[in-house]
């Protein structure tokens, strides 16, 4: 009996030994610095500080010698911005970059830039609490920018001129997909029992979309979703994509993705079914053909005091979008925004490779 009790034991230390290496491999770390300024901030014709509270994701040309010239999304209203980011200053433009005519509400919950190329997604998702359908979340878009000055060529109405809109094809490719169909449809909720779909990460790179699931998260795991881009805007829509399941930890999800050469860093934090704050953490993804993703760092926010903007009572600081500011040899300094913060609340964090 106590031989079988022992031999039970090492099976369960061997199983949980791996999780237990990895996040004693992953340093807490944080921020570098919490007094990043946002100048006047964003602006808003409508529910002003609750979008500048929404900051969702953001998509930036590389890092260069000088400032460069990033566009911002934002999960309330239809409209993105510019804004213009250095190693350490973040300076929001007025600029209305109206990506959804007529729409109430695209949830844009991931940007991601592919040479001049944007691209940006709404969740898919339907609404939290009600769990109404959302049809205006399951859109993505993309239009170019100028190569100098990260600009788009805008019409009157602040419409980009070459807008491309998927027109559904990715929702329509996930309601037959083998592996998503069940968390897809018009009577799912968000978290338990359903897991219905929630998108809140995008990468770009050479061509390919990578759409990485906050849900379904189920068993320590969730999803990331590789897309030829050209396929997706087509009429023909999408001909093949197969899902990556991939280990976040329990309670968690993707909740942004950003290309680097190595594969892809993960910004990993609370999935649908999480009402607290399960931690958040910066992981590296070598991509689908690599097993699970390899924990960089955890990121220690008990510093961080909410940032409301002005006549808001925010307390929220949910980190959902990240931008490379540098990278070395052996490190990476990311820029990190939150949804809840005022203008994102800018922080930047310094990961070792």
């Amino acid at each position: 009996m106590l031989k079988s009790h022992a031999v039970l034991y090492t099976v369960v230390l061997a199983m949980m030994l791996p999780q237990a290496i990895a996040a004693a491999d992953a340093p807490s770390i944080s921020p570098e610095s919490m007094t990043w300024g946002t100048g006047n901030g964003f602006a808003f014709d409508k529910k002003a500080a609750k979008t500048r509270e929404s900051l969702s994701g953001i998509a930036c040309p590389p890092p260069s010698g000088s400032p460069r010239r990033c566009i911002a999304v934002f999960d309330e209203g239809v409209e993105a911005r510019y804004v213009t980011v250095d190693k350490a200053s973040f300076a929001p433009e007025p600029d209305r970059i109206v990506l959804l005519i007529n729409g109430r509400e695209l949830d844009a919950e991931g940007a991601a830039r592919d040479g001049n190329t944007v691209y940006v997604t709404g969740s898919q998702s339907p609404y939290r609490g009600s769990c109404a359908p959302r049809p205006d979340s399951r859109h993505v878009f993309r239009f170019k920018v100028d190569a100098q000055n990260g600009k788009a060529t805008l019409a009157a109405s602040g419409k980009p001129v070459d807008l491309e809109d998927d027109n559904g094809n990715l929702w329509k490719y996930m309601n037959k997909n083998a592996v998503l169909e069940k968390f897809v449809g018009d009577n799912k909720c968000l978290g338990k029992p359903d897991h219905a779909v929630n998108i809140e990460g995008l990468a770009a790179k050479d061509g390919m979309l990578y759409f990485g699931f906050r849900e379904p998260a189920k068993d320590q795991h969730t999803y990331i979703l590789p897309v030829k881009a050209d396929e997706l805007f087509s009429p023909a829509g999408i001909k093949r994509a197969e899902p990556v399941k991939i280990r976040v930890g329990a309670g968690s999800g993707i909740r942004d993705m950003l290309a680097v050469s190595d594969g892809f860093l993960l910004l990993i934090g609370p999935d649908d079914d999480n009402a607290k704050d399960n931690g958040w953490s910066v992981a590296l993804w070598e991509g689908p053909a690599s097993k699970d993703p390899k924990p960089l760092a955890s990121l220690n926010l008990s510093g961080v005091q909410p940032k409301p903007c002005p006549s808001s009572d925010s307390t929220d600081r949910k980190p959902e979008a990240m931008a490379m500011l540098e990278e070395g040899n052996d490190f990476y300094r990311l820029l990190i925004l939150s949804d809840g913060m005022c203008d994102g609340g800018p922080m930047s964090f310094r990961i070792e490779k």
